[in-house]
């Protein structure tokens, strides 16, 4: 079944739809169907489970220097305001702007780049925010908050490679276990009354994490949790309806790509003379023990629309 794309028209079919069964867990893939259920949380909890925060959490959590101070308040470790190079300049939220991922930050390296990216954001944000580069692996946390307030599992991944090579989604990463990084996660977003889906992002250097953003939404390689066997999924629904489930999150660790963003970031890195990284993304795109996070010989045809959709 197709929904009207129109939002109120999309709010009433689902709530319809939703009526049809025996109250439905939701689970909001994008970010049009979170934020209508945000909005009219108090309509669907009649129709439905889910786990989904109110507006006010979502558009905190959305916006970096509100999430920055949420971090610092949490104990975490955060990049320095700087006014040395290389820095970084973004907007307090570019995805609320419409910017794509590889646009909505620029790394800077002298004044004129700097004072170039500050006009550029200030379109969107009249205070763009400037701070340290931090050189280091992208890692994601991921958790989930019921609807109660209690966390049922938790994913961490590290990015290997990125699509485009300047900075965006991971192309290939490899997921692994932290109960330390998880806790302060957890922690950061009970403090701010959250609950449902969301991943952090973080840089990790020389052992330490440094907090970057929240996105409180399914991010875009959640794909992995599926091919590392997680117990993510089921840690939703039992966290949708309230139900007990025992917080051990439990997944495998392993490599695993996302073809065909693999491949094109191999030739992205190639071309932004990153020989070695295009070299690696090449090999992980074409190794057939990495598996691939969208196939599935039972539902292949997400991963064969997927080589017809249009790289960013």
């Amino acid at each position: 079944m197709v929904l009207p794309s129109n939002e109120n028209e999309y709010k009433d079919a689902l709530i319809s739809l939703c009526k049809k069964y025996d109250m439905p867990v939701i689970l909001p893939i994008g970010v049009f169907t979170l934020n209508i259920i945000s909005d009219n949380i108090e309509q669907f909890k009649e129709v439905a489970y889910f786990a989904v925060s109110e507006k006010e959490v979502l558009d905190r959590l959305n916006d970096k220097k509100t999430a920055k101070a949420l971090a610092i308040e949490s104990g975490l470790d955060v990049p320095r305001v700087t006014d040395s190079f290389p820095a970084v300049v973004k907007p307090f939220c570019g995805e609320k702007f419409g910017l794509k991922a590889s646009e909505r930050y620029k790394i800077v390296s002298n004044n004129a780049e700097l004072k170039s990216a500050i006009d550029l954001f200030s379109t969107y944000d009249c205070e763009p925010i400037v701070e340290e580069y931090i050189e280091g692996d992208g890692v994601g946390v991921s958790v989930v908050i019921g609807s109660d307030g209690v966390e049922r599992s938790a994913f961490c991944h590290k990015r290997l490679c990125e699509y485009p090579a300047s900075g965006g989604p991971s192309s290939s990463l490899v997921t692994f276990k932290d109960d330390v990084i998880v806790k302060k996660t957890v922690n950061m977003l009970k403090s701010a009354g959250f609950v449902g889906i969301a991943m952090a992002e973080y840089k990790l250097k020389d052992g330490k994490y440094y907090f970057l953003e929240i996105n409180p939404r399914i991010w875009g390689s959640f794909g992995a949790t599926y091919k590392a066997d997680s117990d993510f999924l089921k840690g939703y629904l039992a966290g949708a309806r309230g139900e007990d489930y025992a917080f051990s999150p439990s997944y495998k660790q392993k490599k695993i790509k996302f073809l065909p963003n693999v491949l094109a970031s191999a030739f992205s890195y190639m071309k932004a003379g990153k020989i070695k990284m295009g070299f690696k993304a090449l090999c992980d795109g074409l190794n057939p023990f990495v598996p691939n996070a969208i196939f599935s010989m039972s539902d292949p045809l997400p991963a064969i629309f997927d080589l017809f959709r249009k790289r960013r």
